[in-house]
């Protein structure tokens, strides 16, 4: 009931406000209680005047990218591209679905476009229970659903939709190019069809969102006190439940942080099971194909050294592989690639070794279309085809009692929803043996490999959570295990600069327990890792939402 009046409301709710006042940096403002739109994201990104200080220097990092790297037309698209707040809902609707129409040119489109329709649907129903129990429960920031919170919550989500769809946009483009496969997770025999999985982490992440929204309202809370002042907002231990539960002198001081506030940090089971719905949730299903970005200048790199297009013969090493799903996508492109996760969380490496099985498993005995020959197993398709359409089906009802008019699906995308199924290019899919894939236990500031160990080096989402001299030391180990004529990718969260009108408000992710984000957001990555610092050069970039993609190469001797 709350998100049905936040929708017939959305157009009357007062703009987000956003200030860089004392004590904190690109952070909300304070003096009354912040209006939080979805899972914490702001209701609107319109253009606001920025000032040069401390926080927003006059050169920002993508200025100096702009001198060193070459820039990949997704670069200038994220650059300037923004969600229409003006637009009714019904027209948002409307012109989501005709994007979609226009971007689904064969069946293999429609089956891309049915799946990821359902999977934001179901993200977007995920997040909204989350933020909705929380509000029953008196965990949100001021433990009261109140109606301005909820027309915040409607407007960011309505936005967040829209910015997935040019995601999945730019990710089809990646798959019709013939930069990646098309995600393995798409085949109705995948576990995530399974009600029983389904299930297992929708209520492990209904528990996890009361519990992070909870110690966020505490940190919100003591943030606004007259007694807290900049120094107590970035303590490590300045509100409770800052810490993990464990002590070990095995841990550097930093990786003891319970990072986003989710249980025990990186360190437990709970934590690493819960991982993926979370930050998917947060994203609205959208973080798979962002992370699927730092595929391309992979891609780049194996065509202009000739590489086998299947990885045989290339080592690559995944730093701060977490669990291991983005790993799973970059062996399904390349399933003889040898690969070596590497991360600190013996938990998190558990669960990608898991998932590095179900993969194989899921992977053995596949030979060319994912889609046609299960088009014969009837039940597996029915029981896809209802999962897919009730979750669509919710979202239709939401926006009915909301009076907002949905136009029908596309006829090639409701065709694809009802069956599920659809014909990819007959391609040769089998392979004589997967290359391996080990994992290793280590911090990534200090790696147990030989100098030149690897042809490829990735690492997804980790900079931004180590302090600045870590980044450094982290940045040289890339170097260091990386062969002459080798590539280091990094897929991060954007800087400042990178998407001018959301550098207002970019630095408030950092009040999820980030206590490094915000320097991630000014860090030159080019002192970081070039001549300067680890002494790579600069090759390529890309951006994909929330997610940008650097690449640099190592020097041939």
């Amino acid at each position: 009931e709350m998100l049905r009046h936040a929708l017939r409301l959305r157009a009357a709710a007062p703009a987000g406000r956003f200030s860089r006042h004392s004590g904190t940096v690109a952070s909300p403002a304070t003096d009354n209680a912040p209006v939080l739109g979805w899972m914490g994201r702001p209701e609107t990104d319109a253009n606001r005047p920025l000032e040069e200080d401390e926080f927003f220097p006059a050169r920002t990092p993508a200025d100096v990218d702009r001198e060193h790297f070459r820039e990949a037309p997704s670069v200038r698209f994220w650059n300037a591209w923004r969600h229409d707040d003006s637009k009714s809902p019904a027209a948002s609707v409307a012109d989501i679905l005709a994007q979609i129409s226009a971007a689904t040119k064969s069946p293999a489109d429609a089956a891309y476009w049915a799946y990821h329709v359902f999977r934001s649907s179901w993200f977007l129903g995920q997040g909204a229970a989350g933020m909705l129990v929380s509000s029953v429960a008196g965990a949100g920031p001021d433990a009261a659903p109140t109606l301005s919170r909820a027309r915040a919550g409607a407007a960011a989500a309505e936005r967040l939709v829209s910015e997935a769809v040019q995601v999945y946009k730019q990710d089809l483009k990646r798959v019709n190019d013939g930069t990646h496969r098309a995600p393995y997770d798409m085949d109705p025999r995948h576990r995530q069809f399974n009600p029983a999985f389904v299930a297992d982490k929708s209520l492990r992440f209904a528990s996890e969102a009361r519990s992070t929204l909870r110690k966020h309202a505490a940190a919100t809370k003591q943030r606004a006190s007259p007694e807290s002042g900049r120094e107590a907002t970035e303590a490590a231990d300045a509100v409770p439940g800052t810490r993990v539960w464990l002590s070990s002198p095995l841990y550097p001081d930093y990786y003891l942080n319970t990072f986003h506030w989710q249980t025990d940090g990186w360190l437990s089971k709970e934590s690493a099971k819960v991982y993926e719905v979370s930050t998917e949730t947060l994203f609205v299903g959208r973080q798979d194909a962002m992370q699927r970005t730092a595929l391309a200048p992979l891609r780049e790199w194996f065509d202009e050294t000739q590489q086998s297009a299947t990885g045989e013969n290339v080592k690559l090493l995944e730093m701060a592989c977490g669990t291991g799903r983005f790993l799973t996508f970059t062996r399904d492109t390349y399933p003889q690639i040898d690969a070596v996760g590497l991360d600190l969380s013996p938990f998190y490496l558990a669960e990608a070794r898991e998932n590095a099985q179900y993969w194989e498993r899921f992977t053995a005995g596949v030979t060319s279309s994912r889609f046609v020959k299960n088009a014969g197993n009837k039940k597996t398709q029915k029981r896809v085809a209802s999962l897919a359409t009730e979750a669509l089906r919710q979202v239709g009802s939401l926006a009915k009692a909301a009076g907002v008019p949905t136009p029908p699906l596309p006829a090639a995308l409701r065709e694809a929803v009802e069956t599920f199924s659809a014909a990819e290019d007959e391609k040769t899919r089998y392979v004589p043996s997967l290359g391996r894939c080990e994992f290793v236990q280590a911090a990534a500031e200090s790696m147990p490999f030989p100098d030149e160990s690897f042809d490829a080096v990735t690492c997804v989402y980790l900079f931004h959570e180590l302090p600045p001299a870590v980044r450094r030391e982290a940045a040289r180990e890339a170097a260091r295990v990386l062969k002459p004529g080798g590539v280091f990718i990094l897929a991060d969260s954007i800087q400042l600069g990178d998407r001018p009108r959301v550098d207002a408000h970019l630095g408030r992710f950092g009040d999820f327990n980030e206590p490094y984000y915000r320097s991630w957001l000014r860090e030159d990555t080019v002192e970081l890792f070039g001549e300067r610092g680890a002494g790579l050069e600069p090759w390529t970039k890309e951006l994909c939402s929330s997610t940008k993609v650097l690449s640099f190469r190592k020097p041939l001797k």
